[in-house]
């Protein structure tokens, strides 16, 4: 349903995204207080001038109660200046062989901006898999009940009919585009190895076809040389999802709650915070970003909570804040243990 309400209003708002759902519904409110208004003087309604100027008055003090009460990441992180946030202790706890889990609460100045929850993973305990549901029905905790995995999360970029906006291989299968130019990565599996290959100056079906499972992605939050291919974008601002390869070789995924980051400043984050990532590659974002963890005598059930493309569109964040809906997932990215 809600799939179907947010193609609905972009069916009528013009496709550029940085349009404000806010700007949308107040220009088309005080639109309809006028005409109200002008049709209540021309027929001499009275009742109808005075609902006109009452409904002024309820949306100036709708949008004044939004401004005043906007949550404090938002409000930090569209400063002219936004300072990096001070991540809490990190202690990785083990919650079965090979899968350790950790959260970071990040602080501006004692202020609470975002949440981060992480799992860390032994590949030579763990299968990754890429998976595409084209229906589009399923949410995290329907593919980690279907697939009785232990971790589960949102993968790639899709279109509003569930159809891979990027290259995938599942258990052999390609799906997704066949002609793609990336200059960013792909998380790729090969039996029980990993990687996050770069495809920069590289053709990308060739680059993913030997493997049996892959997932196109982009930015690259790290890439091999270790920069930062995020563009900066600060009113760009969502939850995050990232999957990452330490120094270690283990697999990190981890998912913010706020939409605090822009992606250039996740990638910056992530590049001086304690991960100690080789390399990190930005999954889809928004209130989509799920991570399910399951295993004996543990569970966690995560999901981001925000997405705007302009940084006053309030309306948009309370929505994503208090619907807190659990979004179905057309592309995942799922680990099993192979120890069992």
């Amino acid at each position: 349903m809600w799939w179907t309400l947010q193609s609905m209003l972009w069916s009528f708002l013009p496709e550029n995204r940085s349009v404000s759902f806010t700007f949308v519904f107040f220009v088309v409110l005080m639109t309809l207080c006028i005409i109200l208004f002008l049709v209540g003087a021309i027929r001499r309604r009275r009742w109808a001038r005075r609902l006109a100027t009452v409904s002024v008055m309820i949306g100036a003090v709708s949008w004044a109660l939004l401004f005043s009460f906007r949550p404090a990441w938002l409000r930090i992180a569209t400063q002219d200046v936004v300072p990096m946030p001070t991540a809490s202790a990190l202690h990785w706890q083990s919650r079965a062989q090979g899968l350790e889990t950790a959260e970071l609460t990040l602080t501006v100045q004692g202020e609470f901006v975002d949440r981060m929850v992480l799992v860390r993973l032994n590949p030579q305990y763990y299968k990754f898999s890429v998976h595409w549901d084209s229906s589009g029905k399923r949410t995290a905790e329907d593919w980690q009940q279907e697939l009785d995995a232990v971790v589960v999360v949102n993968g790639s970029y899709f279109d509003a009919d569930f159809l891979p906006l990027t290259p995938l291989r599942t258990a052999g299968i390609s799906a997704g585009p066949t002609t793609y130019h990336s200059n960013h990565g792909a998380f790729v599996v090969d039996g029980t190895g990993v990687d996050i290959i770069d495809l920069q100056s590289h053709d990308v079906s060739n680059a993913i076809n030997p493997f049996s499972d892959a997932m196109v992605s982009y930015p690259f939050l790290i890439s091999p040389d270790g920069k930062n291919r995020a563009v900066e974008s600060k009113t760009w601002l969502a939850s995050r999802n990232v999957v990452g390869i330490d120094t270690e070789g283990r697999v990190v995924l981890g998912t913010t709650e706020t939409g605090f980051f822009s992606l250039h400043r996740f990638g910056e984050f992530l590049k001086e915070g304690p991960l100690q990532l080789r390399v990190a590659l930005n999954l889809d974002g928004g209130p989509l970003v799920s991570q399910i963890v399951k295993t004996e005598g543990f569970s966690r059930h995560f999901h981001g909570l925000a997405e705007i493309s302009d940084d006053s569109d309030l309306l948009r964040v309370a929505w994503h804040l208090f619907s807190k809906t659990n979004w179905t997932l057309p592309i995942v990215l799922v680990a099993k243990p192979t120890y069992k």
